[in-house]
């Protein structure tokens, strides 16, 4: 097995090969094998070409039939026998064809393979054997599926992995690919890359990457035959110590110091950038054992000089892996032509010591691509790789390269690097800048543009509270600055980095015990950096058209803002020499853990209050929209169903406001049965509910509105601050679910609207938009004033509440306000009731204040003003006759008006009935002739009024009532009571002569009947019938037409009064 640069599972399955089991490769084997306990047993092997993969199969396999042992013995840990294998390497073939040809079946189809791997498992199951199929270079074989389109093999793919992940049976499926599973359909239409997508899922995917440090262990066994000339020992230990320093590549772990001397000719640099550039770049035949087996021109086995040197990697690379170099998927394709130019470019520069130009050109850009992040690459450490590596002085050579401008020192990557494209003396440039910048700018404003400051969550206490604390840092120039916590934020980390007097400090910090403070000792340092990032800030504006100076000035101004960080950030515990002030003291915080620590122990002070609630749904400063819809779903749920278990949620369903409940109302003992009376309410929690003490100063706030109303908003205030400050999340919750609980201990109010006799749903809607538009006031109806409350509850027929005298109170003020509210228009505004009446009418109305109302307001209005400090049964007694009568009365003033307007209508009709509807069929019949058509528009609607169908009195008396007013007689005045009664009388009236008119119409030939009347000046009338022939005489014709010709030339009231006085005359009047 020496000369073969990679392992093949069918080839090499009776060949002994040196494997050395990694820590990566025995984690892979146990998580496959011991460590999964899902029903997913279909796993791919992703790594890079020559990373072990098919080696890792082969050594599974020896294991597993216990052959060798590599890995954990599974003899003991399961119940089979051992396992039997299908191994195949994938080809440029289908999947389908190259299993059938595996399992040796003519047909090629899903259902005759997945029948024929079942028959094998079946079989080896009879021998006690489980069933491992392993595909190697199965990317092969999804290339060929993706280049033909080929979506049965992704199906097949897919029967298989379900066949082998049958937790039931001991079946295995084991594929290697070289990237991801999706990579291989990228050209695949987007339909059939979903079908791949779905197929990855069945799969679990393992990394197989080994270290470079087990790579190059592999390497040292193969390099032994290079021995280290004992007259470079000490170059080579002096070297290995210079590579150490730059932090170019690891060497701080356990075992890497021996090994970088093992791998001699490599010294431990090129070693490592040999090794990452293969794994980026190789294949197979060209991987890091390709090279150990390379014979060519520049491979290690022809190498006869000193050490092999980065230099000689990129000879390796350049004539090896040229393809990979300059395909257009190489992510470093863009540097490695920027090296390509620069070489180049120094030849025009350089003449006899061109190839050590060429060598250091090399060198730095190897190391740029595949060295440590942050590690050190300047000159000195160039000009010593070169001296113990080649024993050649590289000095005059890196200053032309830098005078030249091809190369130059980077501050934000550390490292030396080719400067293309742009003619700009960067050190000039920032000489020059500075007299454009204003050297006393606001360190902390500029500070606060370019730093992303973290929010720190103080985890102990949010953990062991359930309310995440978030303590935000606060750049702070001056002690008015300094401010308490609001909202989402409940602390500040103030940064100061302005010179503040350290004992003025230590006193403002006294009042504001949710505030630490940390004065920077390296503010200069800070701000010269910041002085740095202005510069290039100003240059970037000024070289706007070069592209590659902008690049160069963006990565500079990157270097030095992560140096701002670091200072601001990183630094902030740093040497222990910022100076840190919490509640008029100096504190000591010299780390991370310090100021966590620091951050729990002030919330404990500060929060003091905050209950123990563990709710992530709920516990929180937002809550989501669906959770804000369960809030309202609970809220209801509590309204409707507070009596019943579980507040009637359904026991089959979990919907969110469920858990809430349980977790708020139910588990904390807020919502319990009362076994007495065998129904649910809220309550008190148990003393040993982490809410008790919660409950307990929610009460104190109803019990603070005694003497005067308190805004709904202090409550919010009272539990949104120090020292509860709970997050608005919860509150949202509490409060309301609080004021449902105890709504027969307080009475609530409108701004605007007055008092509320009942909480419903759209209240606490409004409660919750704008609490500050609700007031709270408790009572105190201890003492006589009882007295005076048992006349009140004789008065409205109610009894003791389950609730208490408290509840009894506001019941019979709410059944005051119904009995106003049910009162219309013309009964609130109507002057015809007794002097009592309308004075407790005015009290009700104007009333705003249950306790007010009840003991001051309402007696006031029938003289008792002092009765509810009176002790005297007779005058409560007369209070309660008096309080009867004046509501009877108003209750009756509507009814009243209906009797009035009744008797009208009777009389307007000669009715002899006085009952309704006795009086109403009388008016029908009287009314038999009248023929609408001849009717005015009003006298026909107050006829139908009069006929309509309504059998309730007082509905048709209304409706009547309405026609003859103009309007609702409920909104009437007292002064057009007068209006509607004559406009009664008129409209019967004439409704009255139009049925005798048409009556006497539609029967005789005789004429046309005219009903008038006439007034006299002594107030007399006279009513009379006239009928008008049809049929004249000659005589009398002749007559007419004189007295027409004769009036014609008068106008029109001349001839109205002739003829008026002509009838008076004639009518005696």
């Amino acid at each position: 097995m020496i000369n073969n640069v990679s392992t093949n599972i069918l080839r090499d399955q009776s060949i002994e090969i040196d494997f050395i089991p990694t820590p990566n490769a025995k984690e892979i084997f146990d998580r496959i094998f011991l460590h999964n306990y899902g029903a997913n047993k279909s796993f791919n092997l992703i790594g890079n070409y020559g990373t072990g993969k098919s080696t890792f199969l082969w050594a599974l396999e020896k294991n597993l039939k216990k052959e060798k042992q590599f890995f954990t013995d599974l003899s003991n840990s399961d119940d089979i026998g051992g396992f039997d294998f299908i191994k195949i390497v994938g080809e440029n073939d289908s999947l389908s064809s190259v299993l059938s040809s595996k399992l040796n079946i003519k047909k090629s189809d899903s259902k005759s393979i997945i029948c024929a791997l079942e028959d094998r498992r079946k079989q080896s199951e009879s021998n006690n054997k489980g069933v491992i199929l392993l595909i190697d270079e199965f990317g092969k074989l999804l290339e060929f599926a993706s280049k033909n389109k080929n979506i049965d093999d992704v199906y097949l793919l897919q029967q298989i992995s379900e066949w082998a992940n049958n937790e039931r049976q001991k079946t295995y499926f084991i594929i290697t690919l070289h990237q991801n599973f999706s990579s291989y359909g990228k050209n695949l239409s987007s339909q059939d890359r979903l079908e791949w997508e779905k197929v990855k899922g069945r799969f679990v995917d393992l990394v197989f990457n080994e270290p470079v440090e087990q790579l190059l262990f592999f390497a040292s066994k193969r390099l032994n035959e290079f021995v280290c000339p004992k007259n470079l020992k000490g170059r080579h230990q002096t070297l290995i110590g210079l590579i150490e320093k730059s932090n170019l590549v690891s060497l701080k772990k356990s075992g890497n110091y021996e090994l970088s001397k093992s791998i001699y000719p490599l010294d431990w640099l090129s070693a490592n950038v040999l090794v990452n550039s293969l794994q980026r770049y190789g294949q197979n035949e060209r991987s890091l054992f390709s090279f150990l087996n390379d014979g060519t021109r520049y491979s290690i086995k022809n190498f006869n000089k000193e050490f092999y040197t980065v230099t000689n990697v990129y000879d390796y690379l350049i004539n090896s892996l040229p393809t990979e170099i300059n395909s257009p998927d190489n992510p470093h394709r863009a540097q490695w032509l920027t090296t390509f130019k620069v070489i180049e470019k120094a030849e025009l520069y350089f003449e006899d010591d061109f190839k050590l130009a060429s060598e250091v050109i090399k060198t730095i850009s190897l190391v740029n691509l595949f060295s440590k992040i942050g590690g050190l690459f300047d000159k000195e450490f160039i000009i010593s790789y070169f001296k113990l590596t080649k024993s050649k002085d590289v000095t005059q050579v890196l200053e032309k390269l830098e005078k030249k401008g091809i190369i130059r020192f980077y501050k934000h990557s550390n490292k030396i690097n080719f400067l293309e494209g742009t003619d700009i003396d960067l050190e000039q440039e920032l000489l020059l800048v500075n007299s454009e910048i204003n050297n006393q700018f606001s360190l902390s404003n500029e500070i606060v543009n370019r730093i992303d400051f973290p929010v720190l969550l103080a985890k102990k206490y949010s953990f062991e509270t359930g309310t995440n604390r978030f303590f935000e840092f606060k750049i702070t120039d001056s002690l008015d600055q300094v401010k308490s916590s609001v909202g989402s934020i409940d602390g500040y980390i103030n940064l100061i980095f302005d010179k503040f007097k350290i004992s003025s400090l230590i006193a403002e910090s006294k009042g504001f015990n949710d505030n630490l403070f940390v004065v920077y000792k390296n503010s200069e340092e800070i701000r010269s950096n910041m002085l740095m990032i202005l510069k290039f800030e100003k240059l970037l504006e000024k070289h706007q058209q070069d592209k590659n100076a902008l690049k160069l000035l963006t990565d500079e101004k990157s270097f030095y803002v992560n140096k701002l960080n670091n200072l601001v950030i990183n630094q902030l515990f740093g040497k222990n020499e910022n100076v840190w002030i919490y509640n008029g003291e100096e504190v000591v915080i010299n780390s991370k853990k310090n100021l966590y620590q620091k951050l729990t122990e002030i919330c404990y002070d500060v929060f003091s209050n905050t209950p123990i609630f563990i709710n992530e749904l709920v516990n929180k400063e937002y809550i989501s929209t669906p959770i804000n819809t369960a809030r309202k779903a609970l809220l209801r749920a509590l309204l409707e169903n507070e009596g019943l278990k579980d507040i009637g949620l359904d026991e089959k369903k979990f919907p969110p406001e469920k858990a809430i409940y349980i977790n708020l109302l139910r588990n904390t003992g807020i919502h319990k049965k009362v076994q007495r009376f065998d129904y649910y309410k809220l309550d008190e929690p148990n003393e040993e509910s982490n809410l008790y003490q919660l409950w307990r100063e929610s009460e104190s706030f109803i019990n603070g509105a005694i003497s005067n109303k308190r805004n709904l908003n202090e409550f919010y205030e009272m539990l949104l601050n120090k020292p509860f400050k709970l997050k608005k999340g919860f509150v949202d919750f509490w409060i309301p679910v609080f004021l449902i609980a105890k709504k027969e201990d307080f009475a609530l109010f409108h701004i605007e609207g007055g008092f509320i006799p009942f909480i419903k749903e759209d209240t606490l809607d409004l409660i919750h938009k704008k609490p500050q538009d609700f007031l709270v006031k408790s009572y105190d109806v201890s003492g006589l004033k009882m007295n005076l409350l048992e006349s009140y509850k004789e008065l409205v027929q109610i009894g003791d509440s389950k609730k208490g005298t408290k509840s009894t109170f506001l019941s019979i003020f709410g059944n005051f306000l119904r009995f106003q509210r049910g009162l219309n228009e013309y009964t609130l505004k109507t002057k015809k009731l007794s002097s009592n009446a309308l004075k407790l009418r005015d009290a009700i109305v104007e009333s705003k204040d249950p306790e007010d109302a009840l003991f001051n307001q309402f007696p006031a209005a029938l003289g008792y003003h002092s009765i509810s400090i009176k002790d005297d049964v007779e005058v409560l007694a007369s209070f309660t006759v008096q309080i009867q009568g004046a509501i009877r009365e108003i209750r009756g003033a509507y009814g009243e008006l209906l009797n009035r307007i009744e008797k009208i209508i009777i009389e307007s009709f000669y009715c002899s009935s006085m009952e309704f509807p006795g009086f109403k069929n009388e008016i029908l019949s009287n009314l038999e002739f009248v023929n609408l058509g001849f009717l005015s528009q009003k006298q026909n609607v107050f006829y139908q009024r009069l006929v309509s169908d309504l059998d309730d009195r007082m509905s048709w008396i209304k409706s009547v009532a309405d026609v003859a007013l103009g309007k609702s007689v409920e909104t009437m005045l007292d002064e057009e009571e007068t209006i509607l009664m004559e406009s009664i009388k008129d409209l019967s009236l004439g409704l009255i002569k139009a049925a005798e008119i048409q009556k006497y119409n539609e029967t005789s030939k005789n004429g046309t009947l005219y009903s008038i009347r006439f007034f006299g000046a002594n107030g007399d009338f006279i009513d009379d019938k006239l009928v008008v022939k049809s049929n004249t005489s000659k005589d009398f014709k002749e007559v007419k037409n004189k007295v027409t010709s004769s009036i014609k030339s008068l106008d029109e009231n001349q001839r109205r009064g002739l003829l008026i006085e002509l009838l008076s005359k004639e009518l005696e009047i």
